[in-house]
């Protein structure tokens, strides 16, 4: 009888265990394998579905390089800790998001893991970042996104500076194309370096995508091309820069269009 109950206790521990390593759980312990410098605790932690796509020894590569850089950026920019996270359903999967965040100033990254549940519990299927628009459950990007990845295009930009008025109705304040507004700025605060886009030798151009109000102000920016460690950066300089009141017929107008920073590694 009491070899039948410590069997069940046991069983019931287990069954708890299950419950608690959730996905995020598995995160953290990713983190802070990534931390130590633990590459095998690092590499244990993705599925079978990424190792066959891109193969354990890419994997456990990738994953090097990724502590690699992290020990650099803590070097820098101090004790990174993971802030804001959240979990969400994404198909049959999970997906975590959060801002690993440097606790000697406001350098920042977000990061997003895809998840999927396997025998042995949750599992790493990709990570990547910033925007969680960019990572697909079933197609693996990257697994280092602390690394140069390729920038999407830019978007397309009108060859004439003339504003493109959009249709609007005639209650609601019209809102026009400007294009590269970089040159129609009166003032364009200079993006910070990131410490932690700087250990990894980060550069290349970000091109944010912002919204102007009718007082010159930007209302709303969104990085849309560029490093993922430099865009987080540009997108608050972005929120920074003012223009001048734009009129169309006298009236005031809303301009969309893009701003583009140039980060160079130092």
């Amino acid at each position: 009888m009491r070899a039948k109950h410590l069997f069940l206790t046991g069983l019931f521990l287990l069954a708890g265990c299950s419950l608690i390593w959730g996905p995020t759980a598995t995160v953290k312990k990713f983190m802070a394998a990534t931390q130590k410098g633990d590459v095998d605790t690092m590499t244990q932690l993705f599925s079978s579905k990424a190792i066959q796509k891109l193969g354990a020894d890419t994997i456990r590569s990738n994953n090097k390089s990724f502590a690699d850089t992290a020990k650099r950026a803590s070097a820098t920019g101090g004790t990174y800790r993971m802030e804001n996270i959240q979990e969400t359903t994404v198909g049959d999967g999970k997906q975590v998001s959060f801002f690993y965040k440097s606790d000697k100033g406001n350098d920042s990254i977000k990061l997003v893991f895809v998840l999927s549940k396997e025998p042995g519990g949750w599992k790493i299927d990709n990570i990547g970042g910033p925007e969680s628009e960019e990572i697909k459950a079933d197609v693996p990007a990257t697994t280092v996104p602390m690394l140069p990845q390729e920038s999407p295009a830019a978007p397309p930009v009108s060859s004439s500076d003339k504003p493109q008025p959009e249709t609007k109705t005639s209650n609601e304040i019209k809102t026009i194309s400007g294009g590269v507004l970089n040159g129609k700025a009166i003032s364009l605060p200079k993006p910070a370096y990131p410490p932690i886009a700087k250990a990894a030798k980060a550069s290349g151009t970000v091109v944010v995508q912002v919204t102007v109000d009718e007082n010159g102000n930007v209302t709303s920016a969104r990085a849309v091309a560029g490093h993922p460690l430099l865009q987080a950066a540009a997108v608050a300089a972005a929120h920074g820069a003012k223009f001048s009141p734009t009129k169309l017929s006298g009236q005031p107008v809303k301009v969309t269009g893009i701003i583009q920073y140039n980060f160079t590694a130092e």
